[in-house]
């Protein structure tokens, strides 16, 4: 574990697993799991870094990049919806460490994960911050795909500098949050190889190869996360819009709202003050009584 500093860096809070899962490892406290989302050039340094000066103090962060992304290996095979395959990865690291329970934050895919985590092994799992999670909520009015995922999958098939552009313009409200050295960095990380095919393999199953017989979708499970769990949400979202909250909201049976106004998809960028003092009231204020019994679908 680091000593908490008041800037940490990319190089001194670097580590890897056995299993060539990439990940940082700063500050002390309980144990907080950050998941980010998917997309070219995403890493966890990428979503989460700036974030850790105000986490760190108070938890050990621990910033994994997921399998295919980032400093971590690409799997060979992608035979499962991809919460089913990066959760275990995920809990593997955690067994590497000995952390037996953990807080978990997710971003988008990486809420999914987070979700299946808190679905596959609750035990492992203290409370839950789902911020635009993908797959946990479901497109009630806005069409789908959205316009984000398709400038994402537009990409994926004509991977220039133009197409990367109109992606990142889709995930944020105010587009002077695209610095030339946050779109320098996400190309350059969407260089690595086989990086965008795995993107392109990953996106192709969510929505042009559709299995014959598909898996309870996370959203239809959701009632059985037992986690207190806090859903924070961009109010300008055009990734997964704001829409998507209702089941969540409605169905996970400790659950709450929050929604950020002018902020699409990156919350903890676009509203990062606002967004880390809500995170850290919920993760820190003291335990509530039992949760409701869960609602069920259809019953």
């Amino acid at each position: 574990m680091t000593a908490v500093e008041q800037r940490p860096t990319f190089d001194q809070t670097s580590r890897t697993s056995a299993a060539g899962l990439h990940f940082h490892d700063y500050g002390s406290g309980p144990p907080l799991v950050l998941l980010h989302g998917s997309g070219p050039g995403v890493s966890g340094w990428t979503n989460f870094a700036d974030n850790l000066t105000i986490f760190g103090p108070r938890f050990r962060c621990l910033v994994i990049d997921m399998p295919g992304y980032g400093g971590s290996y690409i799997p060979d095979e992608l035979d499962r919806p991809y919460p089913a395959l990066a959760a275990p990865a995920v809990l593997g690291l955690l067994d590497e460490l000995g952390v037996r329970q953990a807080h978990f934050l997710g971003n988008s895919m990486g809420a999914g994960v987070a979700a299946q985590l808190a679905l596959f092994a609750p035990e492992r799992v203290g409370r839950l911050v789902l911020m635009g999670p993908g797959g946990v909520g479901l497109s009630v009015f806005s069409p789908a795909p959205s316009e984000g995922i398709k400038r994402l999958m537009d990409f994926n098939d004509n991977p220039t500098r133009a197409a990367l552009m109109a992606w990142l313009e889709t995930m944020v409200f105010d587009r002077a949050i695209l610095t030339d050295e946050l779109i320098e960095r996400r190309w350059e990380q969407s260089q690595r190889p086989g990086a965008i095919d795995w993107s392109r393999r990953t996106y192709d199953a969510l929505y042009r190869r559709k299995p014959a017989n598909p898996p309870t979708p996370l959203w239809a499970q959701s009632s059985r996360i037992t986690a207190p769990t806090l859903i924070t949400w961009g109010r300008d979202d055009r990734v997964l819009p704001l829409d998507n909250a209702i089941l969540p909201t409605r169905l996970i049976p400790d659950a709450e709202l929050h929604v950020f106004a002018r902020c699409g998809h990156w919350a903890m960028i676009e509203r990062k003050d606002d967004f880390e003092r809500v995170v850290l009231e919920f993760l820190t204020r003291p335990a509530a009584g039992p949760a409701t019994a869960p609602y069920t679908i259809g019953g």
